[in-house]
């Protein structure tokens, strides 16, 4: 691992599927700069990365802390980081920090509350990461060609979100398993209709 010449710098951190500026716990997060990692080092989280079946915290040397609270590493390049915020309750004004390879940056404040809730997309949007309930991609059959196809009315879908906040089951803090229902069912309006939402709740991290 070379290290830098220059150390990290932040220059934006946001919810990694809406892009919004406010963060939430339990929440992937996505933090833009430079000399975020070694030049060149560029992965995502391996098997080998999870020791004690638990997420990791560093990759390559590369780390982040949200609020003073150690945040999981998903992912790393010089320009951007992913990671998924502790699940430790936390509001108002909160600083995030990368280090590489033991270079820490200068931290960045972030504004932070229970919930965040966004809808993943598909690349860069509009749509919507979904599924039908057999797992197949949802989405024109132009968007992935072969692989999606529109839902049908009345059909039962399948929507991935983030920043939903807690659950019925206590978070277990770097568990790679998480489960639960949210307490308060999320209104859900396609075409401005409402809805039937039949299940609300983490299915992993």
């Amino acid at each position: 691992v070379t290290v830098p010449t220059a150390g990290p710098l932040i220059s934006r951190v946001t919810n990694a599927a809406s892009q919004s500026l406010t963060i939430a716990p339990n929440t992937w997060v996505a933090i833009q700069g430079t000399n975020l990692a070694p030049a060149g080092d560029t992965r995502t989280w391996q098997g080998q990365d999870f020791a004690n079946n638990l997420m990791p915290t560093q990759l390559d040397g590369v780390t982040a802390t949200v609020n003073g609270r150690s945040a999981f590493v998903s992912y790393i390049s010089p320009t951007q980081v992913n990671i998924l915020t502790p699940p430790d309750a936390m509001q108002g004004t909160v600083q995030v920090t990368v280090t590489n390879v033991g270079t820490a940056s200068t931290p960045i404040s972030v504004q932070a509350q229970a919930l965040s809730p966004s809808l993943f997309l598909f690349g860069a949007g509009p749509y919507a990461a979904a599924t039908h309930t057999n797992g197949s991609y949802l989405g024109p059959a132009s968007l992935i060609p072969g692989a999606t196809t529109p839902a049908k009315p009345g059909e039962t879908v399948v929507l991935y979100g983030n920043g939903f906040g807690p659950t019925s089951a206590p978070l277990v803090s770097g568990s790679p398993v998480q489960t639960g229902n949210l307490p308060t069912t999320p209104l859900i309006a396609i075409g401005g209709i409402a809805a039937t939402v039949q299940f609300a709740g983490l299915v992993s991290p």
